[in-house]
């Protein structure tokens, strides 16, 4: 599906030379958001516990299919970000494996929880544009 399916300490780093590529690609953006969208689908958490979280995979979804849109622009540090942490998000091999109930997600949602904390004004700028 993507390169790079084993997670490690450095596979964030990775991600986001990775992100660039799938730049690139109209086909693979759209790839991306698909598989990002079936995984969120498929999680069997408890919306109220993970709102948050999951509201913020959800944005990251929105804002890069209105980046590949052409409907709305971000810098591309955010951009590459956003792509590097629904891809991580989506690598199905990771450290701690995403079947094992809420546990298996805790290194995918703390990567999108240190994104978000990064591109925090990019996030709010663009669910700003998104409400109007």
């Amino acid at each position: 599906m993507f390169p790079g399916k084993h997670k490690s300490v450095s596979s964030f780093d990775q991600a986001k030379v990775q992100a660039s590529a799938i730049l690139s690609r109209p086909e693979r953006i759209n790839r991306l958001l698909n598989t990002s969208k079936q995984k969120l689908s498929k999680m069997e958490l408890q919306e109220q516990d993970f709102k948050g979280i999951l509201g913020t995979i959800r944005t990251f979804i929105r804002m890069l299919r209105a980046f590949r849109d052409g409907q709305y622009t971000v810098p591309w540090t955010t951009i590459v970000l956003v792509v590097a942490a629904l891809l991580y998000f989506v690598v199905p091999l990771d450290l701690l494996p995403d079947f094992i109930p809420v546990a298996g997600y805790i290194d995918d949602f703390t990567v999108i929880l240190a994104v978000w904390r990064k591109i925090r004004n990019d996030v709010e700028a663009f669910r700003i544009w998104e409400s109007s």
